[in-house]
């Protein structure tokens, strides 16, 4: 009988690769009961699988983007917003962790820390951007417009920590 798992290969980068997989298409099923289009439910769960099986590849974008651009054009601003976001995030430094290294190579308690510390502050603009959203007139302010106020917050947020960054010596 063929293992499952190569020779060496721990369980915690099992459990991040499983979150590629999980996440995003935890994401979308928040959408229910609406159902997306098949075609959108077949990206995101082909990508995810993909992103799962290769975390540093590039793929790890599609099943993000379908995700955010499905609750983006649907005239959706609930509290469910605010956990696609939580769990986009969480793939995203999943996805971050697990392309480290080779899938034998232990996460380092130190760099995942660090890149949880850092997922976190990305999501501080996340409840601010919602409720700023959700104070506008609907009918002034598109159904989009949370994922562009919260895709500059979180570049403005980026830019501004690497720029206060201390030096490396």
């Amino acid at each position: 009988m063929m293992p499952l798992l190569r020779p060496g290969v721990t369980p915690p980068v099992v459990v991040l690769r499983a979150m590629l997989l999980v996440l995003p298409c935890a994401a979308l099923a928040l959408a229910l009961p609406q159902v997306p289009h098949g075609l959108v439910v077949a990206g995101v769960v082909l990508s995810a699988a993909s992103w799962a099986w290769l975390p540093d590849h590039a793929v790890g974008v599609v099943p993000l983007a379908l995700v955010a651009g499905w609750w983006a054009v649907h005239d959706v601003v609930d509290w469910r917003l605010l956990v696609v976001g939580v769990l986009l995030a969480a793939a995203h430094v999943a996805a971050t962790l697990a392309s480290y290294g080779p899938a034998t190579l232990p996460i380092d308690p130190r760099l995942a820390r660090l890149w949880l510390a850092r997922g976190g502050l990305a999501l501080v603009p996340l409840p601010v951007t919602w409720l700023a959203v959700r104070g506008l007139d609907p009918r002034l302010a598109p159904s989009w417009l949370w994922l562009l106020a919260g895709v500059t917050a979180v570049g403005l947020l980026v830019v501004t920590a690497r720029l206060i960054r201390p030096e490396e010596r």
